[in-house]
């Protein structure tokens, strides 16, 4: 990819995650001043740091953590060109399982805090032209997913809430997206049966799972400056069809 990505300041929640990884190590490489959050694998933070990236550990279940962080952000950087909302939790159970903590925990990192940080965040977002937004979402917010009530409504939400921020913050030059990554090998899809792989493999077309260094590379094309006038879009990496 030829963008310069010189001089633009990026945010990328759960950066230690196998996207956020290929994310951040492209986004330094392009020149960018990238920054990310983790919350508990300190050993990958510390690698992806002698990328040239600054990682801050940051429990986003928790808003009080978040205020601290945004504050703290905004002794570092006077702008924000892209806020990337990657950190998602899971507590997978049927409905008739599932407690009211695991509803909740689920909501608050996945829903919550993406509109909180974003919020918190508005005026760093203000001071470029245009700034950007990307959540990443799910197959599951749009087609839902059986033993998974919460995952599925917090992406649901989320995608609504990109096209109602699109809609909002249009007029002040600021862009919200999202990308569906696809079903990929990852922390999230770590303890998923491997029938239920298996089935996704299986009815993918290209009989294939999503690469993360791709969907990196598509974000990171979303960062630059050749995307400028798009903006309440969902794109998919999709295996298959809805």
């Amino acid at each position: 990819m030829e963008a310069s990505f010189k001089d633009k300041i990026i945010l990328i929640t759960g950066g230690t995650s196998r996207l956020g990884q290929a994310f951040v190590r492209k986004a330094a490489q392009s020149g960018a001043r990238i920054f990310f959050t983790y919350f508990k694998s300190s050993g990958i933070a510390r690698e992806l740091e002698q990328s040239g990236a600054q990682g801050f550990l940051l429990d986003l279940a928790d808003t009080q953590a978040i205020d601290a962080f945004a504050a703290a952000f905004k002794e570092k950087v006077e702008s924000l060109d892209v806020l990337i909302h990657n950190a998602a939790a899971t507590a997978d159970a049927f409905i008739e399982k599932m407690s009211e903590k695991e509803w909740d925990d689920v909501l608050q990192v996945n829903l919550k805090a993406p509109f909180y940080l974003t919020q918190k965040l508005l005026p760093l977002l203000l001071r470029k032209t245009p700034s950007k937004v990307l959540t990443l979402v799910s197959r599951a917010g749009l087609s839902g997913l059986a033993g998974a009530a919460n995952y599925a409504a917090s992406k649901g939400g989320l995608i609504a809430m990109t096209k109602t921020l699109a809609k909002e913050l249009g007029r002040k030059k600021i862009l919200v997206n999202a990308v569906n990554p696809g079903f990929m090998q990852s922390s999230i899809t770590a303890n998923v049966p491997r029938e239920i792989l298996q089935k996704n493999l299986e009815e993918s077309p290209l009989k294939t799972f999503s690469d993360p260094e791709e969907v990196a590379d598509f974000l990171l094309f979303l960062s630059s400056d050749r995307m400028r006038r798009v903006t309440g879009q969902v794109f998919h990496f999709e295996s298959r069809p809805f």
